[in-house]
Formats: structure tokens, sequence, C-alpha cells
């Protein structure tokens, strides 16, 4: 049976870009060594699966991504929709507001609350 040498045995962390991929690849290669056979073949076999992994979990990652960029545009898209929409909501509110402070300031003897200082209890003629 062969051991992998000391040389074969991957030392520390691997680097963050490829370290997954090249840890993989060590070990499978390790696996391969420790066989007898027709390792080459399989260890050339085993590196393109390992490849392929890679490169389908880089695409994966890379789909991630521009899925959540898209659904964060998305999102502000209609943040600000929503936003415009409150605003027209509020100006509707304030003109009808002021359409009724109009005609209630337009009755005998009503005051519309902080003219003059009265305030909604100082006119006990009034009641809504």
């Amino acid at each position: 049976m062969n051991e992998p040498s000391q040389s074969d045995r991957t030392t520390g962390p691997a680097p963050q870009e490829g370290g997954v991929a090249e840890s993989v690849r060590a070990a499978v290669e390790r696996t391969m060594r420790a066989t007898a056979g027709s390792a080459a073949t399989t260890r050339d076999r085993a590196g393109e699966l390992v490849d392929d992994v890679v490169r389908r979990g880089r695409d994966a990652r890379d789909e991630l991504a521009r899925r959540g960029q898209e659904a964060g545009a998305e999102l502000a898209r209609r943040g600000q929709e929503a936003t415009g929409e409150m605003g027209r909501r509020l100006e509707l509110l304030e003109t009808r507001l002021a359409e009724l402070e109009r005609r209630l300031a337009a009755e005998p003897g009503a005051s519309v609350e902080g003219e003059a200082g009265q305030g909604p209890d100082t006119n006990p003629e009034v009641e809504g």
C-alpha cells in the first residue's frame, strides 16, 4: 500500500480562491495514489470530475449573485413607487383637509384649530 509522502499532504489553510478546489483535488489524488491498478487513468478522470464540480459551483455562485442583484434592484424600484404613491396620497389628504378647514371657517361662529390661538376646546358650540 502506498502512503502519501509528507510533501503530498497539504499544510495550513488553503488560499481562499481555489483553496477548496485544490484541497479536494489533493485529497482525490492522495486517494488515487493509495489504490493500485490504473491509477493514472482514474486520477485523470477524477481530476476532470473535480474540475467539473468546481466549474458548476462557480456558475451557481455567479447565478445566485446575479439573481440577488436583480432582486435588490426590483425592491429598490418598488420602494420608490411606494414612496411616490404615499406622497400622492398625502397631498390628497392635505387638499381634503384644507377644503374641510375652509368650509368649517366659512360657517358662522366656527373657528378652525390653530387660528388666533384658539384650540378645539375654546368654542363649545362647535361639535364634530
